[in-house]
């Protein structure tokens, strides 16, 4: 069944068992209610986001200098963590109650466009609402439907490998760009041979559950995209993928890369091969080396992925982005809101890049010297990427969720030899294609 299905199921769902708020009712993070009326006749906006404390901290006091610049403003703040935010999302849109403003991720853009939740910002962006002047194409193309601009990125990254400058200089090697898939094979397996020979213990290439990231650039490096233009099949041809799969079973099996129960078993824990030693490079997205170099003495830094045959196609992307609901009666107040996350000063100052690289020139340049050495790198990181990008596919389409959840599924399998990389692509193109159709 389509993602777009099982939204509007959701959906159905909700209006029957939910109650709605009343009209310009708005709900604190904690339930509480609050009306234009209790707040003193000022417009009230609400905000909805996800992340950990110190997100919603930064969050909470940018919104503060907000509201002391737009003292005819009130923003109500609802926020989570990861977990329960599109549920909680989809709750509100059953009862026509979304927030003003929410934090999308891309995963979900299509879906809730498709769905009509969203407001076209296209005409706030070319009124100067919403000011995106200092801001190249490359940090919002993706945000695009056409002519229609679906959400303002609130940070942009890109994929990257985090690795560990320091054991990968002990051992004699080096990540310049240009190195290939083979390379980090042949890497991995140096250094783990060193290490063991003296007694240590080293894991390998570390994926970071980032496979289905991993294989997105890797299909595009052949030329094609994960999914078609049409958003109802897949872009590559069956050989691609099982060439791909053929690498991450090869890494696994040879020791090059972690088992998958070890490799899960990091990621819940909350801990880092690489942070800790036991890895020299793992998939990431370039914000997360920000959290990654905390709690190390190892000197930490990024470089881009793997070339294949010269071919780099890595691109930038929202980190998250702000989008503003169709359900929102203040559009102009939630715009104003974004116009200040994008372009404040002051604001960024608080909110030190922690969504990730901000997409305005000149804030990047007024941070530049106020912001760790670790989110230093992230900057100059994008840089980089800019140089070897390729133009961003397609928004993906409704399902897409589903489809990963497929492919992290059946790669679990190939992992642990149970198939082969032809059965895993037969297996994955056949699911992903009736999930999408």
């Amino acid at each position: 069944m389509k993602k777009r299905l099982l939204f509007l199921l959701l959906s159905t769902i909700f209006l029957l068992t939910a109650c709605g708020g009343s009209e310009g009712e708005t709900t604190s993070k904690d339930g509480a209610s609050q009306t234009e009326e209790d707040s003193g006749g000022e417009t009230v906006i609400r905000v909805a986001w996800w992340g950990n404390q110190e997100r919603h901290d930064m969050t909470l006091e940018a919104i503060k200098l907000f509201e002391e610049l737009n003292p005819g403003i009130k923003v109500q703040p609802e926020y989570t963590g990861w977990d329960g935010y599109w549920e909680r999302l989809n709750t509100q849109a059953a009862g026509s109650n979304l927030p003003d403003v929410i934090a999308m991720d891309n995963a979900y853009l299509n879906e809730y466009n498709n769905n009509d939740l969203l407001v076209d910002l296209a005409p706030l962006i070319n009124d100067g609402e919403i000011d995106l002047s200092d801001v190249d194409d490359v940090y919002q193309e993706i945000n695009h439907d056409g002519d229609r601009v679906l959400a303002v990125s609130l940070g942009a990254n890109a994929l990257a490998l985090v690795y560990n400058e320091d054991l990968l200089a002990e051992h004699g090697f080096e990540l310049e760009p240009g190195f290939t898939y083979d390379d980090l094979y042949e890497i991995n397996l140096a250094i783990k041979e060193a290490v063991e020979a003296e007694g240590g213990e080293y894991f390998g290439y570390d994926f970071a559950n980032a496979e289905y990231e991993l294989f997105n650039n890797y299909a595009r490096q052949h030329d094609m995209s994960f999914y078609n233009e049409e958003g109802n099949g897949l872009g590559f041809d069956k050989e691609v993928l099982v060439s791909y799969f053929e690498w991450v079973q090869k890494m696994v099996e040879d020791g090059a890369a972690p088992s998958h129960d070890l490799m899960m078993s990091y990621i819940e824990g909350g801990n880092s091969m690489v942070q800790e030693g036991t890895s020299v490079v793992q998939t990431a997205a370039s914000n997360q080396l920000i959290g990654i170099s905390q709690g190390t003495d190892y000197e930490l830094d990024l470089t881009i992925l793997p070339a294949l045959d010269g071919v780099h196609a890595n691109y930038i992307r929202p980190s998250m982005s702000f989008s503003i609901t169709e359900h929102s009666e203040h559009q102009e107040a939630a715009a104003k809101f974004i116009d200040f996350f994008t372009n404040n000063l002051e604001a960024n100052e608080i909110l030190q890049a922690e969504r990730g690289v901000p997409i305005s020139s000149v804030v990047r340049e007024h941070l530049s010297d106020k912001v760790t050495d670790s989110v230093e790198k992230t900057f100059a990181y994008l840089e980089v990427v800019a140089e070897y990008a390729k133009e961003a596919d397609p928004l993906s389409p409704p399902g897409e969720t589903e489809v990963r959840g497929a492919f992290d599924r059946i790669l679990e399998s190939l992992k642990y030899s149970q198939l082969t990389p032809e059965e895993a692509a037969d297996q994955f193109m056949n699911e992903a294609l009736n999930i999408l159709n």
